[in-house]
């Protein structure tokens, strides 16, 4: 693989373009999420928006046409504080014997390059293309593999993207300690979007396509009463900020009503540990 100072910045740049290109509804369906009594500046806005944006659209919406990327959990084991979880990555529909850079995006959306020299074999798992001075210590072909840790529903992401002209790209997502609920079919998930939950992101799926929705939610004393509409896939997205003014931690209730079901999500604010 050619190493060259800009591939990160590249890097960046083509995630950029993943997230603006895989959902221009996006941003209107972050801003009308947010808590009618949050003040926020322009600049506030606009991060919450992007990360919005990131959350929602992270995986196939923003992979080239063709490639899926997924992740198969390995091994959980306790160290100290925290409990490391191993995954390793498989892909599907990229280019055969091309290498690729590995990514991840961070929750404040950040992109760092965590490996270059990357490529899939036969069954389509991610190997070492055993190249001089790549895989940071793999060997040639050695599976790579993804030790993470993680607290109570954080999302981790990773990426490929090819080195050549084409920078064909695959993205994927899990959170290793998800924070979820279901009823009838229908589930709901949270996912933190800063670290302490300051914004925290509602995912649902299993609602009828295009469904009216009903939404309640309560952090200590403030209620609010909505309605939202399902997408044609049936899932639904929200970017919430739960702080209450005077409280530096506490939990919020969400609650989607449906014709067909209603799931009731408890989620906790102010406060990050690692599971």
């Amino acid at each position: 693989m050619r190493h060259h100072a800009a591939f990160p910045v590249l890097l960046l740049v083509l995630f950029a373009v993943a997230v603006a290109q895989s959902d221009h509804d996006a941003q209107k369906s972050s801003a009308s999420s947010l808590g009618a009594s949050q003040e926020l500046t322009p600049e506030q806005r606009a991060k919450v928006e992007q990360l919005g944006k990131i959350q929602k659209n992270f995986g196939k919406r923003m992979n080239s046409p063709g490639v899926e990327l997924s992740l198969r959990e390995m091994t959980r084991s306790q160290e100290a504080d925290r409990t490391l979880v191993r995954y390793r990555l498989y892909g599907t529909g990229l280019p055969a014997k091309a290498t690729f850079a590995l990514m991840q995006v961070q929750i404040d959306g950040s992109v760092n390059q965590v490996m270059d020299g990357v490529t899939l074999d036969a069954s389509g798992e991610a190997i070492c293309a055993g190249r001089e001075g790549t895989c940071q210590g793999n060997g040639p072909n050695d599976p790579i593999d993804l030790v993470v840790y993680a607290g109570k529903a954080e999302p981790k992401r990773f990426g490929l993207v090819s080195d050549d002209e084409a920078h064909v790209k695959g993205f994927v997502g899990v959170v290793p300690f998800p924070n979820a609920t279901t009823d009838k079919g229908c589930r709901l998930e949270s996912i933190i979007g800063t670290r302490n939950g300051e914004l925290t992101f509602i995912q649902g799926d299993g609602f009828e396509p295009n469904a009216e929705l009903t939404i309640d939610s309560q952090s200590y004393d403030e209620q609010h009463h909505d309605t939202a509409k399902a997408e044609a896939d049936g899932s639904y997205f929200a970017a919430v900020l739960p702080y209450v003014s005077g409280k530096k931690s506490g939990k919020s209730v969400w609650e989607v009503r449906s014709k067909s079901c209603n799931p009731k999500l408890t989620f906790s604010w102010g406060t990050y540990r690692l599971d």
